[in-house]
């Protein structure tokens, strides 16, 4: 009987766990269109099966493409849909950030996503080189919890 508990207990936390990945992968499917619309693509996926599954994206653009203006007048359009309004804000946070480094030119933006308990993002800049300079904003990841 033993087994068989631990057998019945394994495939509700299995499926539990499939719920929840196909409810990150919805939120970060709805939150895309926006995204490539700012000039944005996927440049890879991840995903992550266990116990706590995870949903990971690095979306990259040119920072050319970043429009303070728009992407504030997106947060208050799509205060529903709260994995797009978490990216925006991240985005938005880094931009500020960035202007304050007048000196530093970058040539690209890169948001590395992970939709999970916790969701996770970070936002980095990129320069003329491949490294990158990493702004991780925790705060965005507590507006995606909320």
């Amino acid at each position: 009987m033993a087994l068989k508990d631990l057998m019945n207990k394994a495939q509700e936390v299995t499926a539990s766990a499939s719920d929840a990945a196909s409810k990150f992968l919805d939120e970060f499917n709805e939150a895309l269109p926006t995204m490539r619309a700012l000039g944005f693509t996927v440049r890879d996926l991840r995903i992550g099966m266990g116990l706590l599954p995870e949903i990971g994206a690095k979306l990259v653009a040119s920072t050319d493409t970043m429009d303070p203006k728009k992407i504030d007048e997106l947060i208050k359009k799509q205060q529903e849909r709260k994995t797009l309004v978490a990216l925006l804000k991240a985005l938005q946070a880094a931009y500020n950030i960035k202007q304050q480094l007048a000196d530093v030119s970058f040539k690209g933006v890169e948001i590395d996503v992970a939709l999970g308990l916790p969701p996770h993002i970070n936002v980095g800049f990129l320069g003329n080189t491949s490294g990158s300079v990493a702004v991780p904003l925790a705060s965005a990841a507590q507006a995606l919890v909320a």
